[in-house]
């Protein structure tokens, strides 16, 4: 049997890939090593699944954001709703966010599985070669019109992700981009201060020597994590210093000016009304001041010093999470060798590669996952069309 497409990876990327073709008629085949397809939606969004933002936009999307435009411009928010609630699902929204209405990510795998049909799915079933227009998988050769290499990217590891789809690109001629870390929590050198803040969380820009997110910064016993400092992570080297802005309504100024209003109040007192106790108390020792000292008391450098790190306290990066924290991979299969307005690869004609096992990763808050849809889609409406 010849099939219209084969389909490398029965995640985000690949499953909706095959639904639209499914849906067009294709015959289709899906190849997954995992023996449960979707995992890595299974887990996404902390097992709710941040399937789509109402803010997608090629910004979002750093260096690749021209590479992602076509996809983004064919299949936008509103169209991956109305995608979702064609498969039978409902949703919620939280601030720009969507989440199944469920709650669960497992809803989302459900959904994409019920509407193949018939379509052949192998799993436990690894590829282990592609050539112009013939998989080699573990249980046989299958002959199809069509390859899409959708296999995902290296993150994750304990969810399926692998080096698999780069090492399957490069035989087909591909050039592989560095791997590295993206959406990783940031371990920090002062692990005497972290222990102090483990499980708060505050509202904090949090800002690297060439990158700054807003949001919420989370603190553990290692470090710090939050959307913000994932977003930051894939930008993040030892060294650098991490700097958290705790008054971002304020400028430098309207702090200073804030400060001289209130010179009868103590120093414990006026940070009291804006911080975390906590976070108060380490920043009193971190500045080396006396809790009683009233504003208007002290000298001017200290009154500086106090406005320099309420505006921008100084942390140290030692590492990224880990290979087993990480949500999404920066680098990958090189997105010059891919045209992004089909995603088809330039190499070869007739293999499309689609998802995270290209060079492109997005901001936290479901943007990867839009991508990893948007560009099945497209994949899949080039295949219709011939």
């Amino acid at each position: 049997m010849i099939y219209d497409a084969a389909i490398i990876g029965a995640g985000a990327s690949g499953l909706a890939c095959a639904v639209k073709l499914a849906r067009a008629g294709k015959k289709i085949i899906i190849f997954e090593k995992e023996a449960v397809p979707g995992r890595k939606i299974l887990i996404s969004g902390n097992g709710r699944c941040n399937f789509t933002n109402a803010a997608a936009a090629p910004d979002k999307y750093f260096e690749a954001s021209d590479f992602v435009k076509p996809a983004l411009q064919n299949f936008t928010p509103k169209n991956c709703l109305d995608f979702f609630a064609s498969l039978g699902m409902l949703y919620r929204a939280d601030e720009g966010r969507y989440f199944p209405l469920t709650g669960k990510a497992s809803t989302v795998v459900d959904c994409l599985l019920n509407a193949l049909g018939g379509s052949e799915i192998k799993l436990k079933t690894e590829v282990i070669k592609i050539a112009k227009n013939k998989v080699y998988a573990t249980g046989g050769i299958v002959e199809a019109k069509n390859i899409v290499l959708a296999s995902g990217g290296a993150a994750y590891p304990q969810a399926g992700g692998s080096n698999k789809g780069y090492l399957l690109a490069k035989q087909a001629g591909h050039t592989v981009s560095e791997i590295r870390p993206a959406l990783s929590p940031i371990n920090l050198k002062e692990k005497a201060a972290c222990a102090r803040l483990t499980g708060l969380k505050i509202q904090a820009n949090a800002i690297l020597p060439d990158c700054a997110e807003e949001g919420e910064v989370i603190f553990s016993s290692q470090g710090v994590s939050g959307n913000n400092i994932l977003s930051i992570s894939r930008s993040a080297r030892p060294g650098q210093k991490l700097l958290l802005d705790l008054m971002p309504q304020f400028t430098a100024q309207e702090f200073e000016d804030f400060m001289r209003a209130r010179t009868a109040a103590t120093v414990k007192n006026l940070l009291t009304g804006l911080l975390a106790d906590n976070v108060a108390n380490l920043l009193i020792d971190f500045l080396g001041i006396k809790k009683t000292e009233q504003v208007g008391g002290l000298n001017a450098d200290i009154f500086a010093r106090i406005i320099k790190t309420i505006k921008a306290w100084p942390f140290t990066v030692e590492s990224l999470r880990g290979d087993k924290e990480y949500n999404v991979t920066r680098g990958g299969v090189n997105r010059a060798e891919v045209d992004g307005r089909a995603m088809q690869s330039k190499l070869q004609k007739g293999l499309f590669i689609t998802g995270e096992v290209l060079d492109v990763d997005g901001r936290c808050g479901g943007y990867n996952l839009h991508f990893a849809w948007a560009s099945g889609v497209l994949a899949a409406q080039s295949i219709i069309e011939g």
